[in-house]
């Protein structure tokens, strides 16, 4: 385990040289799989992890809370898309493991046929596009001592599946990632995502969307913690920092808010890229909520359960 996670991320370098140059990527919903706490805060989560939504963001993130988790969030996405998640995190021997689960649709695209006579191209009918990845992790507490103590690791395997009307396309790609704790109060993470084949729908194949995620957490207090991130899209060259910051009351209320920065504010607006929410827990149960304002392009409410046990 801890030479396939060293490998994928001193590998993370040569696959950005390899990846560069911008250009259309497969299964874009990939970006957007995480939790309603880990969107709250500007998607800078990487660093604290510590649910089963580390199954979305950084594998390593399993070995930071003790208990079996099963979460589930959904939300109406832009252009009536409809997104959710399922995740769970449990225990394997010395071993940490998750499943996830990620679907996005849209239906009622309108089909059009060829021109007629006068030039109009009419509609005919509608189709639906649909996508799903199943996410299987695996990470372990201090997985190489003798290389740097106090450094977790965790890897997950992703099989993607999309489909456009009645044509589909099937990708697999790994995951891997590592948290190192350098003190009581910093922690600093690096993950590799999407590393894997392309997708090929009839003649056409685009590349995953290969992500670098680089970040760091300061926790300011017990109650209060700060974070940081950069996101490197190396096939898009696109770049998006990030921070948000969570504070609990009592343990029971916590408000998160963050920021992403890159994002066209110019067209969408200069509220663009932030983001808002709270969690509730009570004897483990909780709800989360997450909220994007995404200027003309409407609105996304995102609200998720989990349970601990």
């Amino acid at each position: 385990m801890r030479k396939a996670i060293l490998t994928l991320l001193l590998g993370a370098l040569p696959a950005a040289a390899y990846a560069s140059g911008a250009g259309t990527t497969a299964a874009p919903f990939l970006k957007a799989a995480m939790s309603p706490r880990a969107v709250a805060m500007g998607g800078a989560f990487s660093a604290l992890a510590d649910d089963s939504g580390a199954v979305f963001v950084n594998p390593a993130g399993l070995v930071q809370f003790d208990a079996q988790e099963a979460a589930l969030d959904f939300s109406t996405y832009l252009q009536d898309a409809k997104m959710g998640n399922i995740s769970f995190a449990g225990n394997m021997k010395d071993k940490r493991i998750g499943l996830g689960v990620t679907f996005m649709t849209v239906d009622g695209i309108e089909r059009r046929g060829l021109a007629d006579t006068t030039g109009v191209i009419p509609q005919s009918g509608s189709f639906e596009s649909s996508d799903m990845a199943v996410t299987l992790a695996f990470a372990k507490k201090d997985f190489s001592p003798e290389l740097l103590p106090n450094l977790d690791g965790g890897f997950a395997f992703k099989f993607i599946r999309s489909s456009i009307d009645d044509e589909s396309a099937f990708a697999v790609a790994v995951d891997a990632g590592a948290i190192y704790k350098a003190s009581d109060k910093i922690k600093f993470s690096l993950v590799l995502q999407n590393l894997g084949t392309k997708m090929t729908f009839v003649d056409e194949s685009d590349p995953l969307p290969i992500n670098l995620r680089a970040g760091g957490l300061y926790a300011v207090s017990d109650r209060l913690k700060v974070v940081a991130e950069m996101n490197g899209y190396f096939q898009d060259e696109k770049f998006y920092p990030s921070m948000g910051a969570e504070y609990w009351f009592r343990d029971a209320l916590a408000l998160r808010g963050g920021y992403k920065f890159g994002y066209d504010t110019s067209n969408l607006g200069a509220e663009v890229g932030l983001s808002l929410g709270f969690g509730v827990k009570v004897q483990g149960l909780g709800v989360d909520y997450a909220f994007l304002p995404f200027g003309d392009l409407g609105n996304i409410h995102r609200f998720g359960v989990w349970m601990q046990f």
